[in-house]
């Protein structure tokens, strides 16, 4: 009853009985008429060509340049700045490391190539915002390194951390103190 409105107004009607199993295979080939006409319209998508390019055997991940300007060595990317930023410098132990992981990276090397010495600036970071400090070359060998037989002198040294640690299990352990505690007279 229906049916004669709904193909007036252009549409295409299919009786269907769920239960007596009628009209389903029209109507599932009618469906399939009509994505394969959408997928015809459709305009074809051309395969994106994925291009990989490696990073160059050469490339250290940093550049270390002359400013005359300022009369400062900048060095720029992203690791050595990233670091940077991480590094909080009112703790010599942090400053130390990123002195050792600038060395590593090969940012000591460059500045030597580059014409840096000792005392000259050194910049790591953006011109705006940038670290600056007086570079000192870490020496990695050399009688200034050597001591007395059987001796290291890095091992001399004070180490705030390890002064801590045994000031703590001093205080812990001070059987003096675990007496006076526990002796009411």
């Amino acid at each position: 009853m229906i049916r004669p409105d709904l193909e007036a107004r252009g549409y295409q009607v299919f009786e269907v009985s769920a239960v007596a199993r009628t009209g389903l295979k029209e109507l599932s080939y009618a469906l399939a008429g009509i994505i394969s006409e959408a997928r015809a319209a459709k305009p074809k998508e051309e395969a994106t060509r994925i291009v990989i390019r490696p990073k160059a055997v050469d490339d250290a991940g940093f550049t270390v340049t002359y400013d005359e300007h300022e009369d400062v060595y900048r060095v720029r990317g992203e690791k050595p700045e990233r670091w940077v930023r991480q590094t909080d410098f009112n703790n010599d132990e942090a400053v130390g490391y990123l002195a050792d992981r600038l060395n590593r990276l090969g940012v000591e090397d460059e500045l030597m190539k580059a014409g840096a010495r000792a005392g000259d600036g050194v910049a790591i970071g953006s011109e705006d915002n940038a670290v600056v400090f007086d570079w000192e070359p870490t020496m990695t060998a050399g009688a200034e390194m050597l001591g007395r037989r059987g001796e290291d002198h890095r091992l001399e040294a004070p180490r705030p951390a390890a002064q801590r640690r045994r000031d703590r299990e001093a205080e812990r352990f001070d059987p003096q103190r675990e007496y006076d505690e526990f002796n009411p007279f």
